[in-house]
């Protein structure tokens, strides 16, 4: 085998097992966050009471996308209006 030869495999080989590590170290990352759900910043035990309901059209409506986006896999603890 030629060096130019080489040199490209090598950094082939280079660039996937870098991609690889990217790629564990985010799965691991979502892991542990998911896996240690504490209280998260910027969000409420209660909402306010001055604050506006959702109507349920719109919340069957956001269960749905989310249903559909998720295919299943997502589940909404809350919803809060703006």
């Amino acid at each position: 085998m030629g060096l130019p030869l080489q040199v490209f495999l090598l950094g082939l080989l280079t660039v996937f097992l870098v991609l690889l590590v990217v790629v564990a170290t985010g799965h691991a990352i979502i892991w542990i966050v998911n896996r240690f759900p504490g209280h998260r910043p910027g969000t409420r035990e209660t909402a306010p009471a001055t604050k506006a309901a959702i109507r349920p059209g719109h919340m069957a409506a956001i269960v749905a996308a989310v249903r559909t986006h998720s295919r299943g896999k997502a589940r909404i603890d809350s919803i809060e209006p703006l």
